[in-house]
């Protein structure tokens, strides 16, 4: 299972190196009135994040993650799933409250997201999902 941490981590850091290399000239665009967002008004520099009731959980195959079937997901938390192959960045990982991985046979390093998503949401229905009517 450590060459499949290693070479995830490769993976991950080369993905985050080639978006921060990614030039975001705007020459294409002019600057009038017309063309800005709503964000466009936002400073930036002054937003602070609230604080929140859940947790952040990534799903990711690194070093340190915890196998998803002995974690306690929280009640309430937001589920952050990569790119089938580099995964999350480094910047989601390093927000993260918790790490978990999927288990997994053999040398695949990555599952798709959708199927991602759809395992660790039956994991979090089987702990919390008491009470859920059925149809």
């Amino acid at each position: 299972m450590q060459r499949e941490f290693d070479a995830a981590r490769r993976s991950a850091d080369t993905a985050d190196a080639d978006h921060d290399n990614t030039d975001h000239d705007n020459t294409d665009h002019d600057n009038t009135d017309h063309d800005k967002t709503a964000n466009d008004n936002v400073d930036h520099a002054n937003v602070t994040a609230q604080p929140c009731e859940g947790r952040v959980i990534a799903l990711d195959i690194i070093p340190g993650a915890v196998p998803i079937e002995t974690y306690q997901f929280p009640e309430r938390c937001l589920m952050l799933f990569g790119a089938e192959g580099p995964g999350l960045s480094s910047k989601a990982l390093e927000l993260a409250d918790d790490v978990v991985y999927i288990s997994q046979f053999g040398s695949v390093r990555s599952i798709n997201a959708g199927a991602a998503a759809a395992v660790a949401m039956h994991c979090w229905i089987v702990q919390h999902g008491r009470g859920v009517q059925q149809s």
